[in-house]
Formats: structure tokens, C-alpha cells, sequence
């Protein structure tokens, strides 16, 4: 069994620095937190896989932990918590860090062009 004892100062410290590792980060650690904060601001778009989750470091993971427990057990939501500012800035990096602003657009919609027209038959002069 867990057990996690957090002040308000310790869950708001978590915050903090979750969210400045996940907007300014620039390793492993950088991209599950902001995952992590992404999960927790809009579930239903960002969906969190709970195996990259577990690959924290040991502190980052704790901060988490404590600031999950506290949403869940006083059944708020992270957005009052945060802006969308702060929150658009974690996106961004996550971007960066999974390196989706290199592709200018989805290769799904990327149309090849038509291929050239053939060239003319030649014509034989051998008779």
C-alpha cells in the first residue's frame, strides 16, 4: 500500500515543477510530465499511457502522484489550477520533443504529383 502525504505547499510545489519540466524540458522526464499535465487538463484529447508514465524518475513520479491524489480525493479538475497559457506552452514542447513541428503537414494528406507525361516514340531510320 502507498501512502502519500502532501501539504498545500507540497502539491502546489508539484505543480510548479511538473509544469516547468513539461514546458521546458528537454529529455524523458520533460515529455511525461507534460503528457502527464496534458491527461490531466484534457483527458479526452490526450489520453495518457500509464507504461510511459511509470518510466518517471523517482521524484518527478512522486510530485505526480501527490498532485493526482489531490484532484481525485478533492474531485477537481486541473483546469482551475491552470491556464490555458501555461497549458499551451507544455504543448508546444511535447511538440518539439516528439518532433512534430519538423513535418510541414500530416502525411496523410500529402498528395504525390502527377508523374510526367511519357516522351515521344522514336521513330526508326534503319530501313
Amino acid at each position: 500500500m502507498i501512502t502519500l502525504t502532501a501539504t498545500a505547499n507540497d502539491i502546489e510545489r508539484a505543480l510548479q515543477d511538473l509544469h516547468t519540466l513539461a514546458a521546458n524540458g528537454e529529455h524523458n522526464d520533460a515529455r511525461h510530465a507534460g503528457e502527464f499535465l496534458l491527461a490531466l487538463y484534457e483527458g479526452d484529447s490526450y489520453p495518457l499511457n500509464l507504461q510511459d508514465f511509470a518510466n518517471l524518475c523517482p521524484t518527478v513520479m512522486r510530485q505526480a502522484m501527490q498532485l493526482l491524489t489531490f484532484l481525485m480525493i478533492t474531485g477537481t479538475s486541473l483546469n482551475k489550477f491552470i491556464s490555458d497559457e501555461a497549458m499551451e506552452a507544455v504543448r508546444d514542447n511535447l511538440s518539439i520533443l516528439r518532433c512534430q513541428g519538423f513535418m510541414a503537414e500530416k502525411v496523410s494528406s500529402f498528395q504525390r504529383p502527377e508523374p510526367p507525361a511519357p516522351p515521344p516514340a522514336r521513330l526508326s531510320s534503319c530501313r
